[in-house]
């Protein structure tokens, strides 16, 4: 135990007192927060170029489509295709298909460059309203558009989350309404957060499971290794350094949040206001619970990325052997978005039982609301299936970092798990 102490020692101070180390921990935060800024321009930023679009409506019923903003319309003459394409190959040109005197059944855009989604879905929505718009005046109903106005409705959306300790009953007062009952919720938010925890951990798991490989790397390539299992069995060498990246990890990521607090600080109310809804959301069971699913995941992941680097003597070897166990990881980070969007779906569900996906899809379906049991067999499938592979990735590493020459093949690699 005292040897893996020195170790873990040894590989926390050995890392945190780069200045790489400190370096990324103050950018990494700011360069997420102007990715966010930037993306958030880029998706509200609506397309300058100015677009003049030539319209012909074989079916004369529609009439010259209303321009907005940077679209224009104009009505042209149709002709024979060889003759528009030669005219308006510069231009944009909208085909309205449909027999003369009735409604159009479809139009078909043609142009040298990509129509843009902006002009495809106003062409659409404009034109469905013009056609509605006909075919309820076919109805001679006096004082239609009156009537429409009176009509049209928009009623707010609420959503309130159980309250376990409260009467699950709902009560209604004398005035008709209802009393509520539980926690407002905000489904945006919850699923920004589950986003957010789901990447988080795989940012952790990978970076640092990474960090763990490349170490062992370093020291075997520099036959510092040599002189270490001389006084430290192999197996507190790989745990010592194992652990001790997790512990810069865990620093790293407290510095983070101390960062975060200080800039949370100094923001507008208007925007305080809306992070709040998500912080509300944070308890001190989903941060334990995070911690756990980090936990299980890093040693998960580590313990296999410290096998691959006891394998081989470059880091540009490892491109093929650690393809098997970056893909867990690649398709985690695939299905998020249904789990985020479907957290009680039977994908998302069995993707948070599997071990190598577990701690990501676990935890984008924790904001949403997941049943106690369900998390307690998760992290005793994850811990477990540590132990295994743990265990397998032990006997591999402590024969691997004595070996050089070349990649063990899949016989040599069953000969080293026989190894006493």
């Amino acid at each position: 135990m005292k040897n893996t102490t020195l170790i873990i020692k040894r590989e926390f101070l050995t890392r945190v007192r780069k200045r790489s180390f400190w370096l990324m921990t103050l950018l990494t935060p700011l360069l997420f927060a102007l990715l966010g800024f930037v993306s958030g321009k880029m998706m509200s930023l609506k397309s300058v170029e100015a677009v003049n679009v030539k319209v012909i409506d074989n079916t004369g019923t529609l009439g010259t489509l209303a321009g907005s903003g940077s679209f224009s319309f104009e009505t042209v003459e149709p002709e024979s295709m060889e003759i528009l394409k030669a005219r308006y190959s510069e231009s944009v040109l909208l085909i309205f298909e449909g027999q003369k005197g009735e409604h159009p059944t479809g139009c078909v855009f043609y142009s040298n460059k990509i129509v843009s989604i902006d002009l495809q879905e106003y062409v659409r929505r404009s034109v469905n309203t013009m056609i509605e718009n006909k075919k309820l005046q076919q109805y001679n109903i006096e004082n239609l558009n009156l009537i429409l106005a009176a009509v049209r409705t928009n009623i707010g959306i609420k959503t309130f989350k159980w309250d376990s300790q409260e009467n699950k009953d709902l009560s209604h007062s004398d005035k008709g309404k209802t009393e509520q009952k539980g926690k407002e919720t905000n489904t945006f938010v919850v699923m920004g957060l589950s986003y957010v925890f789901g990447f988080l951990i795989y940012l952790f798991v990978f970076l640092f499971g990474m960090m763990v490989m490349r170490g062992v790397i370093e020291e075997k390539s520099n036959r510092i290794i040599e002189i270490m299992v001389s006084s430290v069995r192999p197996f507190q060498l790989m745990m010592g350094k194992i652990i001790g990246i997790a512990m810069v990890a865990f620093t790293q990521f407290i510095l983070w949040i101390a960062i975060m607090m200080i800039c949370y600080s100094n923001l507008p109310s208007g925007v305080q206001n809306i992070l709040s809804s998500g912080t509300n959301i944070i308890s001190p069971s989903i941060i334990l619970i995070f911690i756990l699913f980090f936990i299980g995941g890093y040693l998960l992941y580590a313990s296999m990325y410290a096998a691959i680097g006891s394998m081989v003597e470059t880091e540009g070897d490892t491109q093929q052997i650690s393809l098997p166990v970056t893909i867990p990881l690649i398709f985690s980070m695939v299905i998020l978005s249904h789990a985020a969007q479907y957290p009680s779906s039977s994908l998302s569900f069995w993707t948070s039982m599997i071990p190598f996906t577990s701690p990501i899809i676990m935890m984008t379906r924790i904001p949403s609301g997941v049943p106690l049991w369900e998390i307690v067999v998760s992290l005793a499938i994850l811990f477990g299936s540590f132990l295994s592979i743990g265990y397998l990735a032990a006997r591999i590493y402590r024969v691997g970092i004595l070996m050089y020459g070349k990649k063990p093949s899949l016989k040599e690699l069953t000969k080293w798990f026989k190894y006493k």
